[in-house]
């Protein structure tokens, strides 16, 4: 998986991150946003594509987050893959972005 530590989008462009589900174990992957507000936003998409063949039973499904330039500005994005029920020091593994957002 290669997620850069660095992002640079124009307004209305936007940038997908695959990552690794491990849903059948408890662990979701969220996103927290810094910096200036409104800068960027960030949207799910779980599961399989439906072009794919069917996975095996058990098998957890991808996540994707896809990472949308909102105004230009810049913004910290930390994605981390956690159980929601345990608390914030379990994390299981996170990454961190920055993302500067360029006017068209």
């Amino acid at each position: 998986m290669d997620i850069p530590p660095r992002l640079e989008l124009t307004v209305g462009e936007h940038y997908a991150v695959e990552l690794p589900g491990l849903g059948t174990s408890g662990y979701v992957w969220d996103a927290e946003i810094g910096g200036e507000p409104g800068v960027v936003q960030v949207q799910w998409s779980r599961g399989f594509p439906a072009d794919e063949p069917s996975p095996p039973v058990g098998a957890s499904a991808p996540e994707t987050a896809t990472i949308r330039a909102e105004r230009p500005g810049t913004a910290e994005i930390l994605l981390y893959q956690h159980r929601r029920w345990e608390p914030p020091e379990r994390i299981r593994v996170q990454y961190q972005l920055s993302v500067l957002v360029r006017s068209t």
